[in-house]
């Protein structure tokens, strides 16, 4: 399971030939009262859909273009089925439910849904997704007592997906090469959206934190490789204050 990794990363060099910032993450994550919740991971590479189709509109020979989808094509596919497994590891686990699958070829979004019955089996399930696919140890994600709220500063998917890319670039060219992956992938971006429907939010520790009109969503967005975040450290880790 640990080569998504590779397959992720062969995705975002095919892709990168043809535009910049084609990888966005969306985690989102509710929270009831109870405890109860759910959890879902997207991984949205549409815009290498979007711009080879594009491509293949515009050139007159379209060959190339075609060779070159059928490549993303596979890479994209493997990639989904290994996404896809995620789901598989997970519909055994203990306070996990309704596991379901994305695996949307078509416009290149993957990922995976599930409920979870407590805060115990949603650091259970994220434990196994961390050390199945990117082979990192991870205990705990999320702590959450019913008006406090905090994600820990672990199981960064940006982080990951940026730590291969940049090892990727050191082997095979350098500071020259990192700099072509930091303007390739510069609006590459994580968003994490925390639902709270039964509290507001009075409160959020991380500085880059939106919340939603009635405040009881709160948005955070990274981006791994703006230089502006970089500078001032930018963290998926919040402490949050409910009501």
């Amino acid at each position: 399971m640990k080569n998504f990794k590779n397959l992720l990363l062969a995705g975002l060099v095919m892709g990168s030939l043809t535009l910049t910032g084609c990888l966005h993450i969306l985690e989102e994550v509710t929270f009831y009262n109870s405890g109860k919740g759910s959890y879902s991971m997207i991984l949205d590479m549409s815009e290498v859909k979007g711009m080879i189709d594009m491509l293949k509109n515009m050139s007159p020979d379209s060959t190339d273009v075609e060779m070159e989808d059928d490549g993303q094509d596979n890479s994209m596919a493997q990639m989904g089925q290994e996404l896809s497994g995620v789901a598989a590891t997970l519909k055994n686990l203990e306070g996990i439910t309704n596991v379901m699958e994305v695996n949307d070829t078509a416009a290149y979004k993957f990922g995976y849904t599930f409920e979870f019955a407590n805060v115990a089996a949603l650091n259970r399930a994220l434990k196994v997704v961390n050390k199945d696919k990117y082979g990192s140890k991870v205990d705990e994600v999320f702590h959450f007592s019913g008006k406090k709220f905090e994600r820990l500063n672990t199981g960064d998917m940006g982080a990951e997906i940026k730590k291969a890319l940049s090892e990727n670039e050191d082997e095979e060219g350098g500071d020259e090469a990192m700099d072509m992956m930091k303007m390739m992938f510069s609006e590459m971006s994580y968003k994490q959206v925390y639902h709270f429907p039964d509290r507001k939010i009075k409160k959020s520790s991380n500085g880059l934190t939106e919340l939603s009109d009635d405040d009881h969503t709160m948005t955070i967005l990274i981006k791994p490789f703006d230089e502006e975040q970089l500078k001032n450290k930018a963290s998926i880790a919040t402490q949050v204050k409910l009501k």
